[in-house]
């Protein structure tokens, strides 16, 4: 990655511009000390990691397909969503976001050409962390995941998207994915960048089938479903031969 200058958010200084090898921009967040977005490339991560597998399981969901984009961040995986919203197909994108700042300034970021089209979206839920029309529906809310997610039903995919466990454990604890099945559709996965066996170790716990993505353009993550899915599986009971099996959980008192 190449690093550019410091982005001011309001009164501080709190990330820095970085550019991607695929040419586009993400930052890196100076509180949390990681990127926003792989050295791979913002929109091509955004988009094979998460999107794609919601363009081509869009006919196993109703008429409106219901995500849950965790966390809202620089918005890169809702607006690829927009953007490749399947026919006939209404979205319904929810996601949680406790840095307003960071959203307000969207509005000003140096997205892909490819946005031009829905900068009007981009101002919209710059300005309100909100947008509506007939087909898309958006709401951005300045909450902690952990109690905004207790609020949904019926999502049908999970972009599983926060920063890592290393820094933002919270959300990736075996009780954490405990709430996130109990708001899924019977239909509904889970995609994230993530391989670390902790994560991988909760969901198997839960009763998820593991899976992996198909493109060899990025590094493969993971998918996990309820149901069996056309990607490429997991065998996880034999690597749990070899690995011991162990997720990271909330703290306790």
């Amino acid at each position: 990655m190449e690093s550019r200058k410091r982005e001011r958010i309001g009164d501080m200084e709190k990330y820095i511009e970085v550019k991607t090898k695929d040419n586009t921009y993400t930052l890196k967040s100076l509180e949390y000390n990681e990127c926003y977005h792989s050295s791979e490339g913002a929109l091509k991560e955004t988009y094979y990691k998460h999107v794609c597998i919601m363009k081509e399981m869009a006919d196993d969901f109703g008429e409106e397909i219901r995500i849950l984009d965790i966390c809202f961040g620089l918005g890169y995986n809702t607006f690829v969503s927009i953007l490749n919203r399947p026919k006939n197909k209404k979205l319904k994108i929810y996601s949680p976001e406790l840095d307003v700042e960071l959203i307000k300034s969207l509005k000003n970021f140096k997205y892909p050409k490819e946005f031009e089209k829905i900068k009007h979206i981009i101002e919209k839920i710059s300005k309100d962390l909100y947008y509506e029309d007939d087909l898309i529906y958006v709401e951005v809310a300045n909450q902690n995941a952990r109690e905004y997610i207790k609020k949904l039903k019926n999502i049908d995919i999970v972009y599983q998207d926060a920063f890592s466990p290393k820094v933002n454990k919270e959300l990736w604890t075996l009780e954490y994915f405990k709430d996130i099945k109990k708001i899924l559709s019977r239909k509904g996965i889970i995609t994230t960048y993530s391989v670390a066996t902790p994560v991988r170790c909760a969901l198997y716990k839960l009763g998820f089938n593991l899976y992996t993505h198909k493109s060899d353009l990025i590094r493969k993550g993971t998918i996990a479903s309820l149901k069996e899915i056309n990607y490429p599986k997991i065998d996880f009971e034999e690597k749990l031969k070899r690995i011991k099996c162990y997720c990271y959980y909330d703290k306790k008192g």
